[in-house]
């Protein structure tokens, strides 16, 4: 290759031609102009904004904690159809008892009652007031008219005293005080009176006071400050009937007294007096109700695994609550708080992933594969989610310690299923950034459906998806069949006894046997993802229209009928697909493109001249050439044909689309400049000859592999021309054939740089040269002296026969 070659440049307007072309392609799968299911599933996978979305709103509903999008599928009152266990140890709130115990705790503390003792001591001064003021009320009297003295002695005797007095109070005591001692015997009456009363203590209302007879009350004495419990309940008199009583009863003992007299006199009392011992509501409440907060909420601990309710049972208002308590509809702020989580874990993770597959240097992808891997890890998220609903079923299934943890059976979930698939679908490269998105989302998913940290919290179970995940990557080095799933779901299982053992001595410990079961586990897990992944990886490759190595592999046997066909029928077609096949292979291996789609796409992109063979060089005899008889143009189609028919062929055969775009692209928009030529030299002068009309229709390569596939085609074609296969001559020819390629701009849709063309000018040199390489004589043989096809047998030679390399 010349100095003066650039690298090659992609056109804006064909970039935007082509994809407007892949679009199309995309969507439509060509039944005439019929718009086709599978065209747009096509075209929704390549719908990045879509996938984005879906993953969100899919994780979320996927990740939501028991009890957001789940509920239990039971009321009170139903007879439940299964066993209900517990999936987790808890604490549930007994509220009854914890009711219960508060209310005993208010009923503990005893009524207060207030005890106003200073009452007796006012009610007798005021009196003593009354009495005092009466007495002297004769000398202001006189100075009184008639008709005042009444009003005014009533007056005086309400203002001074502070007593409730009415006339027949004040004439009674007017009489008394008039009388021989003054009034002092009534004076001593009544003062004694009251100071029984009230210092025994009067209640407003004692049957509310007697309920309290036997847990006693509290009395306050508002005077001193102290606090008694007190249990004689009957020595206080309830306020009026029994303080009136009282009185009467009292009154009615004087002598010489009247009934009209007594009777007066108990009035009075009765006005005059008032309940001193009455119930304080208000800081009774407030004490009771500090009693009950002092006694604390009361819990029933349920271990994982206990029955809830058994089938058979109706549930009961205690068994509901604790249905709900496991499907935690009972916390609010969980249940907000947790798809609000899962949904930033989502978006983060989702747009790490979209811009790693955009950064074509991190991993080789298509547009499309974008939208296929979501699709991986939704479904692979939703399997896990199952997975942990049937390892809490099994654990709960069997009440051995060593089968009974739900953990151990969460070690067989094959976690590292998404990375196998998704590397022998797109890459180790795409597989590498699955693995560690899954590892995330399951991490996530392990927090909320283990909340009690049964597998080391979140760190343990996305600890073991990714070690799980990194060793299914790694070890799929190279797929040359499908033996190598099994081999990488063998070398997972031991990657999970490591991490399985390791988890054990950093948690708090288990039995030997505990610890056997999980290894157990752990290392069927592996064996289950290549399982899993084997039964996947046909039924995402029709689902994602991807073909993966494996099954170019299986394509690449030539006992295949097509292959068979073209081997009998244009069998110079079919060994100039060999050698195209291994020369591109070994181009691809040089510049990074894809070695096995190169060697498959060698086998069959000549398929198309199986229909009419003896119109292709490398399938006639000597002197017989059809062309001589047809027009160029004419030649030209018939030789362009080979594309369009092979595609058909391809299609019929059901062979995959890298295959048909391999057929489709492997001479791109190339002329054909033999019959262009002829066709010059054959017109007439003024005679325009049109290019178009000997051009391959295209289109053009669209990646490194198939523009592999076509300098290797054009050079395995071109080098049956030389006479001389010396290093040089191979050089020049392939020097000036890339050149050819550049200068018609082939290349301006694909990616390759200068580098890679240089690799593989160098490559197809080397290879050429060994193929055409120089044998010495074989010792007594002479071959190709005598003619074509003649064998001389030389002097001393060692035998006769035909010889081949």
């Amino acid at each position: 290759m010349t100095a003066a070659v650039k690298a090659p440049k992609r056109r804006r307007s064909d970039r935007r031609r082509e994809a407007r072309k892949r679009l199309r392609r995309s969507m439509y799968r060509r039944h005439g102009d019929r718009l086709t299911v599978a065209g747009l599933w096509h075209y929704a996978l390549e719908r990045d904004i879509v996938w984005v979305v879906v993953m969100v709103l899919a994780g979320v509903w996927i990740m939501a904690p028991p009890g957001v999008f789940f509920r239990p599928d039971l009321r009170q009152g139903d007879i439940a159809n299964r066993d209900y266990h517990a999936t987790r140890d808890v604490l549930l709130l007994d509220e009854e008892t914890s009711e219960e115990l508060k209310e005993r705790a208010r009923a503990d503390v005893r009524p207060l009652y207030d005890f106003d003792a200073v009452q007796a001591d006012e009610v007798e001064t005021r009196i003593a007031n009354l009495f005092e003021i009466e007495r002297g009320f004769d000398e202001v009297a006189e100075l009184l008219p008639e008709e005042d003295v009444a009003e005014e002695r009533l007056r005086r005797l309400r203002v001074g005293s502070g007593l409730r007095v009415d006339e027949r109070h004040a004439d009674l005591l007017a009489a008394r005080v008039g009388g021989e001692d003054g009034g002092a015997e009534l004076e001593e009456r009544l003062t004694r009176l009251v100071g029984l009363l009230l210092r025994a203590g009067i209640v407003e209302n004692k049957e509310t006071l007697l309920q309290n007879r036997l847990e006693g009350v509290t009395l306050h004495n508002m005077q001193t400050g102290e606090e008694s419990v007190e249990f004689d309940l009957f020595g206080y008199r309830g306020y009026p009937v029994e303080v009136e009583a009282y009185l009467e009863a009292e009154v009615g003992r004087w002598p010489g007294w009247s009934r009209a007299e007594r009777e007066t006199v108990v009035d009075f009392l009765m006005v005059n007096l008032a309940p001193n011992v009455y119930l304080n509501l208000n800081e009774t409440q407030e004490r009771r109700n500090a009693a009950a907060e002092d006694v604390g909420p009361v819990f029933n601990q349920i271990q994982a695994g206990q029955v809830i309710v058994r089938k058979g049972d109706e549930v009961d208002l205690e068994s509901m609550r604790l249905l709900r308590e496991m499907t935690g509809s009972e916390s609010s702020l969980i249940l907000l708080r947790s798809p609000l989580a899962s949904a930033l874990v989502l978006g983060l993770a989702v747009a790490f992933l979209w811009v790693a597959f955009r950064r074509k240097r991190l991993v080789a992808v298509e547009g499309r594969d974008f939208g296929s891997v979501v699709l991986i890890l939704i479904l692979g998220l939703a399997a896990t989610r199952v997975g942990f609903l049937v390892a809490d079923a099994l654990a709960a299934s069997f009440p051995i310690e060593a089968l009974g943890s739900a953990r151990s059976y969460v070690f067989a979930i094959p976690f590292a299923a998404v990375a196998l698939l998704v590397s022998v679908l797109y890459g180790r490269g795409a597989g590498l950034l699955a693995g560690v998105v899954f590892s995330v989302l399951v991490g996530r998913l392990g927090w909320v459906e283990a909340a009690n940290a049964e597998l080391g919290l979140a760190g343990g179970t996305m600890l073991y998806c990714l070690t799980g995940s990194l060793a299914a990557v790694f070890a799929l080095d190279q797929l040359k069949q499908r033996s190598a799933v099994t081999r990488a779901g063998l070398l997972v299982g031991l990657v999970n006894v490591a991490s399985v053992t390791m988890l054990t001595l950093l948690g708090d410990g288990s039995t030997v046997a505990v610890w056997g079961f999980e290894v157990l586990c752990g290392f069927l897990g592996g064996l289950t993802v290549a399982a899993a992944v084997s039964f996947a990886v046909p039924v995402f490759e029709a689902v994602l229209f991807r073909t993966t190595d494996i099954k170019l592999l299986e394509l690449s046997d030539t006992n295949l009928p097509l292959l068979q066909r073209l081997a009998f029928e244009a069998p110079g077609t079919f060994q100039h697909s060999l050698m195209v096949a291994h020369l591109a292979k070994a181009c691809c291996e040089a510049v990074g493109g894809n070695p096995t789609l190169a060697y498959v796409g060698g086998l069959y992109h000549d398929i198309g001249k199986v229909l009419r063979p003896q119109y292709f060089v490398e399938n006639q005899r000597e002197g017989d050439n059809p062309h001589d008889s047809l027009s160029p143009s004419m030649s030209s189609l018939i030789i362009i044909d080979h594309v369009k028919e092979g595609v058909r062929l391809a299609r019929e055969n059901r062979l995959p689309q890298p295959i048909v775009d391999a057929i489709e692209q492997h001479h791109g928009t190339r002329r054909l400049n033999y019959f262009l030529a002829k066709a010059k030299e054959q017109a007439e002068p003024g005679d325009e000859v049109s290019e178009r009309q000997y051009r391959y229709p295209g289109p053009m390569p669209q990646t490194k592999t198939l523009a592999a596939l076509m300098v290797a085609d054009t050079v395995e074609a071109a080098s049956r021309t030389l006479g001389d296969f010396s290093e040089e001559s191979i050089r020049a020819l392939v020097e000036r054939l890339l050149n050819d390629i550049l200068e018609d701009d082939q290349f301006s849709q694909t990616d390759l740089t200068l580098a890679d063309l240089r690799r593989m000018r160098y490559t197809l040199q080397n290879v050429l040269k060994t193929v055409h390489h120089h044998r010495v004589d074989y010792p007594g043989f002479e071959f190709g002296r005598g003619g074509r096809g003649s064998l001389r047998v030389l002097p001393g030679g060692a035998g006769s026969g035909p010889v081949t390399d």
